[in-house]
């Protein structure tokens, strides 16, 4: 049990340091698009090798993300002049997947959603790195505080049905640590600072949804231990696109 909790631990963290590492060596050299080409070609390969999309739905999206960027200042003040309408679409994708059980809707919602949150982490990426990068380091310590804790104390699991590992000690002790070091360490907005690590839970939660209803294990293998790409920074999807919403409104 030590052994184990140790080597998941080793794992995750390492990860975690590697794209720490990948996204200030990128910032630095001005390579932003190379860091999400990789990105997105590991994120889509997932999908693809899950059957959740085809090499048609790859190549479009993929155009059409690379267009995106192409007219990046012109997105940018698109979603902050229409941040209400942004947030309410990304509200309703959120919540009709966990509605929606269809296999069929399912994939659509997915890859709607994760489109979504690739255009807007790459806006927050490329027009406030530093945020960018804190949100990045909490997700990764919120997931790593929330595993070692939750093993150490075990306790009842807070969604067996979603998430058969995570229980409510894991869950309440990282979400304390995340807002202790946030209200500690850096002068963010106080609602900011409540409301940030509980999105970390929510996006972990999201992805697990729907590896329940696509009947799959892990999204893929690319982490030896942990899964994939998508298993191991899903619930930075959701909290890299709540921090560009939120502060597109102040």
């Amino acid at each position: 049990m030590r052994e184990n909790l140790a080597n998941n631990f080793k794992v995750r963290s390492l990860s975690s340091l590697i794209l720490l590492f990948l996204l200030s060596s990128l910032y630095l050299f001005k390579l932003s698009h190379f860091i999400f080409l990789i990105f997105f070609a590991l994120v889509y390969f997932e999908l693809f090798n899950n059957k959740i999309i085809n090499k048609y739905g790859i190549i479009l999206l993929t155009l059409g993300y690379y267009s995106f960027l192409n007219f990046d200042l012109f997105i940018y003040d698109f979603f902050l002049s229409h941040n209400l309408i942004i947030l309410l679409v990304f509200l309703i994708i959120t919540l009709v997947s966990f509605i929606k059980k269809t296999l069929q809707y399912s994939k659509i919602l997915l890859n709607l959603y994760i489109y979504m949150c690739f255009i807007l982490f790459t806006l927050l990426y490329i027009h406030n790195f530093n945020l960018f990068f804190i949100v990045i380091l909490f997700t990764s310590i919120n997931d790593i505080v929330a595993y070692v804790l939750g093993s150490y104390f075990k306790g009842p699991k807070i969604i067996p049905f979603i998430s058969p590992n995570k229980t409510w000690s894991g869950t309440i002790s990282s979400y304390l640590i995340s807002l202790l070091l946030l209200f500690y360490f850096f002068d963010f907005n106080y609602v900011y600072n409540f409301l940030l690590p509980f999105t970390f839970f929510i996006g972990d939660i999201y992805f697990s949804n729907f590896k329940r209803i696509f009947d799959i294990k892990d999204y893929g293998s690319l982490i030896k231990g942990h899964g994939g790409f998508l298993d191991r920074f899903d619930s930075s999807f959701l909290s890299l696109s709540f921090s560009f919403i939120f502060f597109s409104f102040i």
